[in-house]
This record gives C-alpha cells, sequence and structure tokens, in this order.
C-alpha cells in the first residue's frame, strides 16, 4: 500500500530545488511525481516522491529529455529489485519510518541493505544526507519530537562509528585530525567524511563535537597532522575558524586546513582565503582532503 505523503508543496520545494510551478508541470505532463492529496485537495509528498523528484532533476541536469526522464524513473520504480533509483528511496523511506517509530531492527535491516547496495559515498550522498535533512526540518517544523529526532541522531551515529572501525590506515599514510568547532554540536557530516577518508587508507584522529579552540590548536599542535578538517553548521560556529588558522599558521604551518558545513555553504562572507573551502558535497571535501594530505607525504605543494 501506498504511504500517505507527510511534506507539502513548499517543503519538497524547499528540499529539492525543485520549483512548485516544476512539480506540478511534472506531475501533469509526465506522471511524475504522484503525490497524495489531503481531503482539501492539498498535495502532500512521501520520502519517496522526493526521491522521484530528486532523480528525475539528476537526470535533466545531465541532459536527458525531460519525458525520457520520467520514463526512467517510472522504470526504475517498476524495477526495485535493480537496486536503483526509486528502490533507494524505499530503503529510505523505511529508514525514515523506522527511525521515527524508535524501531531499531527495521532500520537496521534497511540500514544493512542499503550498503550492501550502494558503495559508501552513494550511500551517504544519495540517501543518509538527505534523510539527516529531512529529519531536521520536521523537527524545526515540529512534526517530529526532539526524542525522535535524538534517536535518529544516534542510530546513525553508531552505525557509522562501526563502518570507521572496519579498517586501518595504511602505512605511510596521511594524518587527518577532524573535529567540529567550538559551539558546534551536529556531527553527522563530519562522521561520514571521517569514514570515507578511513575506508582511502587515510589515518584520522576524529575529535567529534563542539571542541574548544585552545583544545583543538593543541592537539593540532602535538599532533603536526598533514590535513585539519572543521566542520561548522552555524554562522556562530563559522567565527571560530579565523582565530584557529591564525593560531595555527605560526605553531602548525605544514598543516592544511580544510574547513565546511552548513554554514560555509549557505554563507560565502563566512569562508576566509587562508584556509580550504571543501565545498557542499561530501565528494569534494574527499578529493581536497585526499590531495592536499597526500601533497604533503611527498613533499610537493597544493
Amino acid at each position: 500500500m501506498r504511504k500517505p505523503g507527510i511534506f507539502r508543496i513548499a517543503q519538497v520545494e524547499a528540499m529539492t530545488g525543485v520549483s512548485a510551478h516544476a512539480l506540478r508541470a511534472w506531475e501533469r505532463r509526465y506522471g511524475v511525481p504522484r503525490p497524495s492529496r489531503t481531503g482539501g485537495q492539498q498535495r502532500t509528498y512521501s520520502e519517496a516522491d522526493i526521491a522521484m523528484i530528486r532523480r528525475m532533476h539528476e537526470l535533466a541536469t545531465q541532459g536527458v529529455p525531460l519525458a525520457r526522464a520520467a520514463e526512467i524513473v517510472l522504470q526504475e520504480a517498476a524495477t526495485p529489485g535493480e537496486g536503483t533509483g526509486p528502490r533507494i528511496a524505499l530503503l529510505k523511506t523505511e529508514l525514515f519510518d523506522a527511525l521515527l517509530a524508535f524501531d531499531e531492527q527495521r532500520a537496521a535491516a534497511a540500514w544493512t541493505e542499503l550498503f550492501d547496495t550502494l558503495d559508501l559515498l552513494s550511500g551517504f550522498e544519495r540517501v543518509v544526507v538527505p534523510l539527516m535533512r529531512d529529519i531536521g526540518i520536521a523537527w524545526h517544523e515540529q512534526r517530529i519530537t526532539i526524542a525522535q529526532e535524538h534517536f535518529a541522531s544516534n542510530f546513525v551515529r553508531a552505525r557509522l562509528d562501526q563502518l570507521s572501525r572496519q579498517v586501518q590506515p595504511l602505512p605511510g599514510a596521511p594524518t587527518v585530525v577532524l573535529a567540529c568547532l567550538e559551539g558546534e554540536h551536529h556531527e553527522i557530516g563530519l562522521l561520514m567524511l571521517a569514514v570515507m577518508l578511513r575506508f582511502q587508507g587515510i589515518r584520522t584522529i576524529y575529535l567529534g563535537q563542539d571542541v574548544p579552540d585552545e583544545d583543538l590548536i593543541r592537539t593540532v599542535e602535538d599532533a603536526q597532522p598533514e590535513v585539519l578538517a572543521v566542520h561548522a553548521g552555524t554562522a556562530e560556529g563559522a567565527r571560530h575558524l579565523p582565530g584557529v588558522v591564525s593560531a595555527l599558521a605560526e605553531t602548525a604551518p605544514l598543516t592544511a586546513i580544510v574547513y565546511g558545513g552548513g554554514a560555509f555553504d549557505a554563507d560565502p562572507s563566512l569562508r576566509i582565503e587562508t584556509a580550504y573551502y571543501g565545498g557542499p558535497r561530501l565528494v569534494e571535501a574527499v578529493a581536497l582532503i585526499n590531495q592536499l594530505g597526500r601533497s604533503r607525504i611527498t613533499g610537493g605543494a597544493a
């Protein structure tokens, strides 16, 4: 049975970047998405609908004509066993529903199937990142409780920690220190970055949430890593970056500093030229840190 939608069209527009006008046009012309209707005939969208919209938008930006993109999306929805498109959306929906129901066993089964189907980067970018964003939006709009948000975050955090423990760094690999800047408590994005780096053989020193400036600076001075990667989701946290960078320029001059997070993505004025912006996507940050870390191991300049 099709699950009823819980997202209104304005929320879907914000979550996907596809305008409400385009959503209505796609539905009318191509049958994608397929929202439910309230008693007042307002459209409501499910997690699976949102995944179909994102998939169609992805294909369209690759130059696929909209009619053909809709055919692909609908075909993928009809063949869930192939593990692409809406099949992944269904796993995301299953995770979302299970986490909000505090059903750890069901969530664990969906998580396992997800990473049996997709590689780490694809699983993170296609499911985990949008899942946590949607949960955050639902909490902010008071459609779920703080208890549900905490349960979901703790579940994902524990699974990411398990993944990180599956691998060991390669001999001679660069070292990366990872930390949330002072005052920052949302670490899921940073944890995903740490897992990706560890699976590429890089040694990580993970400091986690809300690391005071003084402690972060002292750790980098002692460890002298090739790269320091810091995260901030708020403008308040981001404003700690210049002081950290300035201090380490004197005491750890060979350490490259990479920064990222929602604060820097949303407000370019918070970015600084004396460190490296990792970009809005996980794949960009991983590539940059790899380049900087390995160039310093070999003595090159980035």
